[in-house]
């Protein structure tokens, strides 16, 4: 099996049918084991890289949001918790600051970029991440050494922010052949500034804090303000209830979906209600009463009404969360989907589908979007007695709908994981 991160780039412009994405499986629920995933990995990684000792491996987990979707570029908490996909990243260090990366692209072509780390490019290659996270961390601080590093990742353009996941595990690399650590502070930040600088979108900092802060059985609530994060431990009841993810079929790209413009519309809804703010969570809480939302041009309104109820129903799911009240969580997260679809005009075709199909199914307490709606997977709350009905039901009634989808389309349990990390196999 040929490793795969073809869509490592910005732009993530090749189809996702092009892509192998080690760790997906038609025949179960349950992913391949993290073990058996960097075996494969260490294996391919030895056959590309001529180096006598073994390499370090960076585990970056990938991130869904039960809660919080499009308001952390306003200010807004934010619901996360890491799951059981990955970046692999297997590097040596070098012996100067050149840097090379291998990647196999379409399932079955390898390629390789040697660069250093002021050595960015205009276009979106798929070594484009890499080039400006090497070049974001030495801008941060002076580099002597750089990687050689084969790249590995499991379902790409899944709207689990593998892109966020392999800006970090390139930055981890980096930072441990040259004999320093990064805080999660630190990562977020570093993070920031490939996505908003290097990569030019407008998203805010939730995907890489969700990974950043993550801790395995723990949902965060992310402070996108203060950059902290407040972890909610699985309650008791944990064993009830299961996150299942379907993946649409149809990859996810922020660099080609109307992200950047609905980022805009709320900067102007927020203008509109306190000429000094400059996001929606800038205004005022008196500003933000139905009275003055009324006063707004109906599409500003209807974006603003979906970050100021979410971010409510952030701080409700914390609470039901907590207490193991999955009845309430289900319903926030129905609400949340709904809010996305009607209020911040999201949903793709294929993903308002999905959503549309579980809530008609027994056992599914609520269910949403992952990332920003445009593609990529759904994550329900269900019942964990009921998998495999749900499972089932979900992927027959999508099939009949999308047939051309059958062979791409899939459902996996989420389990949870915890933060980014560097191992010695």
């Amino acid at each position: 099996m040929c490793g795969a991160y073809g869509k490592i780039s910005a732009a993530y412009s090749q189809p996702s049918n092009q892509i192998m994405s080690i760790g997906m499986s038609h025949d179960s629920l349950h992913a391949p084991t993290l073990s058996s995933f960097v075996d494969d990995c260490l294996v391919q990684a030895k056959r590309q890289v001529s180096q006598a000792s073994a390499p370090r491996v960076v585990i970056s987990p990938y991130r869904f949001n039960p809660l919080g979707a499009h308001v952390d570029h306003q200010g807004g908490p934010v619901l996360a918790r890491c799951l059981d996909q990955y970046t692999l990243l297997c590097f040596w260090p070098t012996m100067d600051a050149t840097s090379t990366v291998h990647c196999c692209i379409n399932g079955s072509n390898w390629e390789t970029a040697v660069f250093t780390s002021a050595e960015l490019q205009d276009n979106y290659g798929w070594d484009a991440m890499a080039r400006a996270s090497f070049a974001a961390l030495a801008n941060y601080q002076t580099l002597d050494k750089g990687i050689e590093a084969v790249v590995f990742g499991t379902l790409i353009s899944g709207g689990l922010s593998s892109s966020s996941s392999v800006i970090l595990a390139y930055l981890s690399a980096l930072a441990d052949v040259n004999g320093f650590s990064l805080t999660a502070e630190e990562l977020v930040e570093l993070s920031r500034r490939v996505e908003n600088d290097y990569r030019g979108l407008n998203n805010g900092i939730q995907d890489q804090m969700s990974i950043a802060f993550a801790r395995q059985n723990h949902l965060t609530v992310l402070d996108v303000n203060k950059v902290e994060a407040q972890l909610v431990v699985d309650p008791p009841n944990i064993s009830e209830v299961c996150f299942l993810m379907c993946y649409s079929g149809v990859s996810r790209d922020l660099a080609g979906s109307p992200f950047n413009t609905r980022v805009s519309e709320c900067q102007q809804a927020a203008r509109l209600l306190d000429v000094n703010a400059n996001r929606l969570g800038d205004v005022p809480e008196q500003h933000r009463s139905e009275a003055a939302l009324a006063q707004l041009p109906d599409l500003l309104k209807r974006r603003a009404s979906h970050v100021y109820s979410e971010i409510s129903r952030v701080q409700l799911g914390a609470a039901a969360w907590q207490r193991g009240d999955w009845s309430t969580f289900g319903q926030l997260m129905k609400a949340s989907c709904q809010s996305s679809i009607n209020d911040y005009e999201s949903g793709s075709e294929w993903l308002i589908a999905l959503h549309e199909i579980a809530n008609t199914l027994p056992g599914v307490y609520g269910n949403r979007f992952s990332g920003g709606g445009y593609g990529g997977c759904l994550f329900m709350l269900c019942d964990a007695k009921q998998l495999d009905e749900i499972a089932e039901s979900l992927m027959n009634q999508y099939i009949d709908q999308y047939p051309e989808l059958k062979s791409e389309a899939r459902v996996l349990i989420a389990k949870s994981e915890s933060t980014v990390r560097i191992v010695q196999p």
